[in-house]
């Protein structure tokens, strides 16, 4: 943030060398831990030259004060002049060695895996780097871990889509392929980072022309200098691929295999048939009454109230079903009895609306009982 969150206090926050930003961390990461059980400072992207604030990830709080007290405490321990909680806890600190100046100290409680949430943090844009160049085989990383996004499912409900793999760096780098040797030992350079995204069983420059921008994506390459490097520059330089250029689906049986995820998919895809097969037949049926929209949209309500199964053939109810109770068609509809059931519709749905409608003229009647 580089100081923005101290802007309308007036503050003088500069931008640090890395001399001053060490001795900032190694000064304030022994006050922190007296607060919280694990304290760390994201890896920065590589080649930064300054800094404009020092973000602490922290987590497991050792003391049992209320969340107000603790982070007044935090306060009073760093020898902060100044306190803001949007997020994270920002503190402004006397700046070591300019009069009057502060530097900025972002102090974040992880909201999930300590490890991942490093991970995520680390290395500047790294995960959106790894994110756009794998995003068309179905990959995405979020602040709860890997995923695998499920093709059929995402075009109408994005999260329902995605299927929990790993919130384990280490496990998330072995199935992408990545050296996890090297990206401890970390790079030097931007374009050593990104021979180390490219390195990747999946990475190919045809995956990566596949993929769809989105307006973060457009506004991160525009803010962003690592993550534009790598999408205008480095990309440029990338040849197509003399190895195997996966498939999406080559990528999901891959997960299928690796991660223990199997019962999920089934789930989400058991649903996914199913919505679609209910969707299906209420096209069919919709086919079979001859209505204009208001009278259509009024006879298929009271299809969905009225009607039940028995044996594979429709029946006319003695009481409506409630919305929560309405049956899904497509279990009781299949290839032996669908032209029986289409055929029972076009012939009773105006009986059934009458019957619908009847029953709603009781039911708001004042005399009702």
């Amino acid at each position: 943030m580089g100081g923005k969150v101290f802007d309308n206090l007036g503050l003088k926050v500069p931008r640090m060398p890395p001399e001053v930003y060490q001795q900032m961390i190694a000064i304030i990461r022994p006050k922190l831990e007296q607060f919280f059980t694990r304290v760390a400072v994201p890896r920065d992207a590589p080649g930064k030259t300054n800094y404009g604030d020092i973000d602490f990830l922290v987590d497991g709080v050792r003391s049992q004060a209320h969340d107000d007290s603790l982070w007044k405490l935090v306060q009073d321990a760093l020898g902060a002049d100044h306190h803001k909680h949007q997020g994270s806890h920002s503190y402004a600190i006397p700046h070591p060695d300019i009069e009057g100046a502060h530097v900025q100290v972002d102090v974040e409680l992880n909201p999930g895996d300590f490890d991942w949430t490093l991970f995520m943090k680390g290395d500047g844009d790294l995960l959106q780097i790894l994110g756009i160049a794998h995003r068309p085989l179905g990959l995405t990383c979020t602040d709860q871990g890997l995923h695998i996004r499920l093709e059929e499912i995402e075009p109408y409900d994005k999260k329902e889509a995605r299927v929990f793999l790993t919130d384990q760096p280490a496990q998330a780098m072995r199935f992408y392929g990545l050296d996890i040797d090297k990206y401890n030992e970390g790079s030097s350079s931007e374009t050593e980072l990104f021979d180390w995204v490219a390195s990747g069983r999946f990475f190919s420059r045809e995956v990566f022309e596949r993929r769809v921008e989105k307006a973060d994506d457009r506004t991160r390459q525009l803010k962003r200098p690592l993550y534009r490097h790598f999408v205008e520059d480095y990309m440029s330089t990338v040849t197509h691929s003399s190895r195997k250029v996966w498939t999406r689906i080559e990528v999901l049986q891959e997960a299928l295999e690796t991660f223990d995820i199997r019962a999920d998919y089934d789930k989400k895809m058991a649903k996914h048939d199913l919505d679609h097969a209910e969707k299906q037949v209420w096209e069919e049926v919709k086919m079979r009454i001859i209505a204009s929209d208001k009278s259509l949209k009024t006879a298929m309500r009271a299809l969905r109230r009225w009607i039940g199964f028995e044996n594979g053939r429709p029946v006319v109810l003695e009481r409506p079903l409630q919305p929560q109770q309405y049956l899904n068609w497509a279990t009781h509809v299949g290839p032996d009895n669908r032209q029986d059931v289409l055929g029972w519709v076009e012939l009773n749905w105006q009986d059934v609306k009458s019957r619908d409608k009847a029953y709603q003229n009781v039911a708001s009647s004042p005399f009702a009982p």
